[in-house]
């Protein structure tokens, strides 16, 4: 099977390109969910210390708590 990516033929072995619709998947879900971390970290730091203290977070946290690291 020839299959046309970005104007170049790509020959393609048999289930070649569920695999290349997989991959295409994770990445679509990656950049889904990057975009979620990343709207819940700016709205918890949009947060007073306050509020923030009140579920349990302080400020320095944030970053660890969303992003797990």
């Amino acid at each position: 099977m020839v299959v046309v990516v970005a104007n170049r033929a790509v020959e393609m072995r048999d289930g070649a390109s569920l695999d290349f619709f997989g991959q295409l998947s994770r990445i679509a879900s990656n950049v889904k969910t990057y975009a979620h971390r990343r709207r819940v970290e700016q709205r918890l730091q949009s947060l007073d210390d306050r509020m923030l203290a009140d579920i349990g977070l302080e400020r320095a946290d944030i970053r660890t708590y969303v992003w797990g690291r």
